[in-house]
């Protein structure tokens, strides 16, 4: 088989095996596995996410719980205190009036500190609903993925022994293309789904782009390739 026959056969497989490909990843079970996996994606990042807010979130609730011991404690020191010199005749008004200023500071900073721990226990329970109810949808979607994707499976499974056939096609062909010839036409092809095109009109049909004279007259010898120095692909012309 000619250089140029057998080039045209491979890519004409190719795409054969890729159109199989292509339609085998857009029937419907795997269309709606493709869906259902980014949904269970999604919800894993959204998991993770209000795993680490309520893990955040309950930290500062323990840490304002425990401030707030302490500020009721040194509060009902200060407040014994208060007592002890209100009975005391030495004591000066002075010293009491700063002391019930201590007082009054201590109250504030105990009930700023209720406050606080009382939103963030609110917003931890929103957190922990909707951390329960993204579990329970996650594990609904999962337990429909699991369905779907043996559904895929089952369907790659009984096109194997097509794609299989195409493959054992492919190389059969390519033991007669020349290596270098054969590394050229990779390397168009990572950027072309189709590398080898025909000239057309005096331009290569895949860019459209007009050809110099000298390349034209190269591709009147029949079975010659030729790369498009435009794009890339691989150029012959019809003799």
């Amino acid at each position: 088989m000619p250089k140029l026959d057998a080039l045209l056969a491979y890519q004409e497989t190719e795409l054969q095996k890729e159109q199989m490909e292509r339609a085998l990843r857009s029937t419907p079970a795997c269309t709606q596995f493709s869906r259902l996996h980014k949904l269970l994606k999604t919800h894993q990042a959204t998991i993770a996410r209000l795993s680490e807010e309520l893990e955040t979130r309950g930290a500062l609730v323990r840490r304002l719980t425990e401030r707030t011991a302490q500020l009721e404690k040194q509060l009902s020191l200060e407040n014994g205190e208060l007592e002890t010199m209100l009975q005391d005749e030495e004591s000066t008004a002075e010293e009491m009036t700063e002391l019930r200023g201590d007082i009054e500071k201590l109250n504030r900073e105990m009930s700023a500190a209720i406050r606080e721990a009382k939103t963030l226990l609110e917003e931890l329970e929103k957190a922990a609903e909707e951390y329960q109810q993204t579990r329970r949808t996650a594990s609904k979607a999962k337990k429909e993925y699991d369905q779907v994707r043996a559904v895929c499976e089952k369907e790659k499974e009984d096109s194997a022994p097509e794609l299989a056939a195409f493959d054992e096609k492919l190389a059969r062909i390519a033991r007669e293309i020349e290596p270098q010839l054969m590394q050229r036409y990779r390397r168009a092809k990572q950027h072309h789904g189709v590398p080898v095109v025909k000239v057309e009109a005096g331009k290569c049909s895949g860019c459209n782009m007009s050809l110099p004279m000298a390349v034209l007259k190269r591709l009147a010898v029949q079975g010659t390739i030729i790369e498009c120095e435009n794009c890339g692909r691989l150029l012959y012309a019809e003799i």
